[in-house]
């Protein structure tokens, strides 16, 4: 078993760190994410604008607008001509259908679609469509309850990324990229992780 550590320099140790409302909010949702696995998607066919409700609430953590939606019909269109989905049966989408549109959201956030192909191809070959969907959900949950569960406390903190192997590198990379991703983005969205402890106070440790 191989651990690789990440130190984070969030604050300074001695120096608490008062997470403004809408980034603490955040850490909450994502450290109680719970990914839907394969056996409890529906298992029955769906035509499009279902697929996409579904696939829009599981994953709207994505910071998207109204704007920016996540999902569209235009985009699933797409991902068939591109063979990154199967094509639908009667214009209805099933249960694989919907896991290859979950992990093909998330994973073009971090990768460009051609890689994400040879990815989830990749991770199918050496586990199986099924076990390579709900591995990958559950080291997603891993990957942000590492990076937020420790961002307001007091000292410097690690990240340790366990059981690395041949096998599983590339998804525990990707997923921390993501996790990392989303962090930055909202950092970046709401000027900074924390406000000054007082009024006056050195704003040293904001970032």
């Amino acid at each position: 078993m191989s651990k690789t550590r990440l130190n984070s320099p969030v604050q300074k140790a001695g120096c608490p760190v008062k997470l403004k409302p809408e980034l603490e909010d955040y850490q909450q949702q994502l450290l109680n994410l719970t990914f839907i696995r394969f056996d409890e998607l529906p298992d029955f066919g769906l035509y499009s604008d279902q697929v996409i409700a579904i696939i829009e609430k599981q994953l709207s953590f994505l910071n998207a607008t109204q704007e920016e939606r996540i999902i569209t019909p235009a985009m699933i269109n797409n991902y068939v001509k591109l063979q990154l989905i199967d094509k639908p049966e009667r214009k209805k989408y099933y249960k694989t259908h919907i896991a290859q549109l979950i992990v093909i959201t998330l994973l073009k956030q971090v990768l460009p679609l051609s890689e994400v192909k040879k990815g989830l191809e990749l991770q199918v070959s050496i586990r199986g469509f099924q076990i390579a969907f709900d591995t990958f959900c559950q080291e997603l949950e891993y990957a942000f309850r590492m990076l937020f569960r420790d961002l307001d406390k007091k000292e410097h903190f690690t990240y340790t990324l366990e059981d690395i192997h041949s096998e599983n590198i590339a998804l525990k990379m990707i997923t921390l990229s993501l996790a990392s991703k989303l962090l930055t983005q909202k950092i970046i969205l709401v000027d900074g992780v924390s406000h000054a402890s007082q009024k006056g106070e050195n704003t040293n440790d904001e970032i």
